[in-house]
């Protein structure tokens, strides 16, 4: 499998047999590929991507290209009575898995997870996860979000500085690369979580 990021929460993920984007939107240049998950939900069109037959904007589960899919139903804001006069839009989050990988796309998701949204997610190789300027958690809600699922890997994204909105978060290790390409489940890290910050393609 080969991640490479294009902006804010845009990804295009290959395997041997398919190609699929996540969140494309207009900014995100020229793409190409089989497939396309949004975040946004059914009220909002993402950009056109060449050659995607399909769009998928809702929560449930589906398979395409021999690509197992789960969206689940989120919100931008948590659900409170500080909030009632506060705009919450609904966001899906999306897990798949690609070459055996299990990967989480928490789209603009806003609050901390129940326990039962916990275990509907499940395990998690690879956490997709919005932070910094223009991100819907703070630095405390990040953190526990990415506690409680227990990545092996963290690919932090969005539009602010991405290492200066990991402080905070993410005292470890940083690594930058232009893609991330796991070839089985062996690449996976075993006990320490691995943080990438991947540079725009």
């Amino acid at each position: 499998m080969e991640i490479t990021w294009h902006n804010n929460s845009c990804f295009t993920i290959k395997d041997k047999g398919t190609t699929f984007v996540i969140n494309p939107e207009g900014k995100s240049g020229k793409l190409k590929a089989d497939f396309v998950l949004s975040s946004l939900g059914e009220k909002e069109t993402p950009a056109h991507v060449e050659g995607a037959t399909k769009v998928f904007n809702w929560p449930g589960e589906y398979e395409i290209k021999d690509v197992p899919i789960v969206g689940f139903q989120a919100w931008t804001k948590s659900k409170s009575a500080e909030n009632e006069k506060e705009k919450i839009e609904k966001t899906i989050l999306f897990r798949f898995q690609v070459d055996g990988v299990k990967v989480c796309h928490l789209g603009e998701l806003g609050h901390t997870l129940t326990s039962d949204m916990l275990k509907e997610i499940g395990d998690v190789d690879v956490l997709m996860v919005k932070i910094g300027k223009g991100s819907n958690l703070e630095a405390k809600k990040a953190s526990e979000i990415i506690e409680g699922i227990e990545p092996r890997i963290i690919i932090p994204m969005g539009e602010d500085d991405l290492k200066g909105a990991l402080k905070g978060i993410w005292s470890d290790t940083v690594e930058v690369m232009d893609k991330l390409v796991i070839k089985s489940r062996a690449d996976l890290p075993e006990e320490k979580t691995r943080c990438v910050i991947l540079n725009k393609a």
